[in-house]
C-alpha cells in the first residue's frame, strides 16, 4: 500500500512542483491532499489521516511548528521543506527529523522520503516530532536525539558531559547512562551544542563546562569532569578554553 501524504505550503507552485517530484520520482507515495495554511492543513490532517506531511515552516498566519502544537499525538512522520533559516533548521536537526531545503534537490528529496518509509512501516508514533515539539515548550533545556545504530534516543543535553569526535562518529558520555556512539561528526555536535554551553577544546574534544570541575596547567592544560575523565586542551584553544571557563563562573 502506498503510503498517503499531505502537503502543506502557502505558495502554489511550491505544492504543484513537489506533487510532481513524488508522482514522478517518489511511487510509494501518495499525495492524499494539500494545505496552504496552518488552519487548512488541521482540517487535511483530521480528514485524510496521513502517514505523512511535507511541512513548510514559514507560512502566513502561522509557522510549521504552530501546527504541531495542535497535536497531542504524532501519528504521522514530516519532512520539512523550508528554505534556509538557521534557527528552524538547528531545532529540526536538534531533534534528529527530516528536512529538504528549497529550492528542492530531488536526490534529497528521494533520500528523505526513503527513510521516512521505512519509520512508517516500522511504527505508528514519531517521537522525533514530538520531541522537536516539546524542545520549543522548554527551550531552556531541550532534548536533543542521538541517532544510533538501530534507533533514535532522547537525552538531556545537560546531561551530557563530554564528547570525543572519532572520524564520522562521535563518542557521547554522560552523567546517567553508557557512552553512545552516534553517527555524527564532532562538527555536528559544537554547531548543535554551542549555546549549550559546551565547547571545543580539542581537535577531537567538545565538553560541557557545567561539568568541568578542574583545570591543571600542562602543556595547554589538562581539564577534569565531574565523572573523573581528563581532557587534554590543545595549545592554540588554551586562551579560548580560559576566557569560556572564567565566562562560566560570573
Amino acid at each position: 500500500m502506498p503510503i498517503s501524504a499531505l502537503i502543506v505550503d502557502d505558495e502554489k507552485n511550491g505544492r504543484e512542483n513537489l506533487a510532481g517530484l513524488i508522482r514522478t520520482h517518489c511511487p510509494q507515495i501518495k499525495v492524499v491532499g494539500e494545505a496552504r495554511s496552518v488552519e487548512q492543513a488541521i482540517a487535511g490532517i483530521q480528514e485524510h489521516q496521513p502517514q505523512l506531511i511535507f511541512l513548510d515552516i514559514e507560512m502566513p498566519g502561522g509557522n510549521g511548528f504552530q501546527l504541531l502544537e495542535y497535536f497531542k499525538e504524532f501519528p504521522f512522520e514530516v519532512i520539512f521543506v523550508t528554505a534556509y533559516d538557521n534557527y528552524a533548521i538547528r531545532a529540526i536537526r536538534f531533534s534528529a527529523s527530516d528536512y529538504i531545503l528549497k529550492p528542492i534537490n530531488l536526490n534529497e528529496l528521494i533520500a528523505a522520503v526513503d527513510k521516512v518509509s521505512i519509520r512508517i512501516r516500522s511504527r505508528s508514533e514519531n517521537q522525533r516530532i514530538r520531541q522537536l515539539y516539546q524542545n520549543t515548550l522548554h527551550p531552556g533545556n531541550p532534548k536533543i536525539g542521538l541517532p544510533t545504530f538501530d534507533k533514535v534516543e532522547f537525552v538531556e543535553v545537560k546531561s551530557i558531559i563530554r564528547c570525543q569526535g572519532e572520524s564520522n562518529y562521535t563518542h557521547l558520555y554522560f552523567t546517567d547512562k553508557k557512552p553512545l556512539l552516534v553517527a555524527k561528526t564532532l562538527i555536528e555536535f559544537e554547531e548543535l551544542l554551542a549555546e549549550y554551553g559546551f565547547i571545543r577544546v580539542h581537535k577531537t574534544h567538545l565538553v560541557n563546562l557545567q561539568h568541568v570541575t578542574s583545570f591543571t596547567k600542562n602543556d595547554g592544560g589538562i581539564l577534569t569532569l565531574s565523572n573523573g575523565d581528563s581532557v587534554c586542551i590543545s595549545r592554540r584553544r588554551k586562551d579560548f578554553t580560559l576566557s569560556q571557563l572564567k565566562s562560566a563562573l560570573k
